[in-house]
Formats: C-alpha cells, structure tokens, sequence
C-alpha cells in the first residue's frame, strides 16, 4: 500500500512537470483570428524553445485547425547580441540554416489545438517573433517581442541526467536496508 501511494505520487508529479502549452507571451487578434502564443520554458533563454500558437475564430472563439502556421525569428535591430547558445555536439551539427518560414505543426505536443515547432534560438538579446497564419484566402501576421537570457551552463541545462545515477543508487540502499530489516 505504501509503495502504491508513493509511486502514484511519483506520477502525479512527474504529470504535472511536462504539462503543455507553457506561458503566454501574447495574445491577440489579427483579422479574423484570435491568436495566443505559448513559450516553454516560462523564462527564455538561447537555445531551444518550444513556440506554440492557438489559433482561434475571433467570433465564436472556437479553435482552428486547418490554418498554414509559419514562425519567422529575427534578432530586433539595435538590440546587442550576447553570449551564443552552447549545444552539445550532435545539437549543433542540428542547427537551422535560416529562422524564417519554420512550419508550425499541429498535433506539435500533447495539446492538440495547437500549432508549434521548436525553434533553437542562437543567442541571447531581444528576438522579434512574426506569427503568419494562412487559412482560405486569408493571410494575417502578427509580431511579438521575446526577451531572450543568456545560455544557462551545461550542467544546469541537464541537471536531471546527472541526478538519475544517485537516485538509483539511494534507491538500491533503501531497497537493501529494508530486506536487511525484514529478515531479522
């Protein structure tokens, strides 16, 4: 019963850890759509972020799902670029050519009234993000400005790999402490 309760609390927390959609960086109407854009993770730094877009009827607020969604990211004018993005090796052979016409596709995470794409950022500074939304014969934009922080460290990046090892070993100690106590 125990084990039950903490293995169903180990799965409760790890749901809500990799929740979708992320925050809201701007929302808005252009034309005939409503449109809502969600970034992960909350706070952007360079590197990879997940864009995603809801696309809505701007009437009946209901989702739209087969609209052409393209992102287009370009560095604001003016705005100093800092430090590049670090990526570990096989990421970087990864990197995309041009940040312009990146398709968003639906079904892009668990949520699936959303259009996204993963888009790697390659440095921190201020980053305009152009929305173009094509359903019909109707074509509409819309921009917004993201805020991008400097590349975290390596090994904060990927904290969770260089937890898993001693876990499993903390893991393997209780699980033999706890037989040890039993057979006495």
């Amino acid at each position: 019963m125990r084990m039950a309760l903490i293995f169903g609390l180990i799965l409760f927390l790890a749901r809500i850890s990799l929740a979708d959609g992320g925050t809201i960086q701007f929302q808005g109407d252009a034309g005939s759509f409503h449109v809502t854009v969600f970034t992960l993770p909350p706070i952007l730094s360079a590197g990879p972020v997940d864009v995603t877009v809801l696309i809505q009827d701007r009437m009946k607020l209901n989702p739209l799902l087969d609209a052409r969604v393209t992102l287009d990211l370009k560095a604001e004018e003016g705005a100093t670029m800092k430090k590049p993005a670090w990526s570990p090796p096989a990421c970087a052979l990864n990197m995309p050519f041009s940040l312009t016409d990146l398709p968003a596709r639906l079904n892009h995470g668990e949520n699936r009234l959303l259009y996204g794409a993963l888009v790697q950022v390659p440095s921190s500074g201020t980053w305009k993000l152009k929305i173009n939304i094509q359903r019909d014969a109707e074509t509409e934009s819309v921009s917004t400005l993201l805020k991008v922080n400097p590349a975290v460290s390596p090994p904060l990046a990927y904290w969770q790999l260089f937890m898993l090892p001693p876990l499993g070993v903390i893991g393997f100690v209780l699980n033999r402490t706890a037989r040890h106590r039993r057979r006495r």
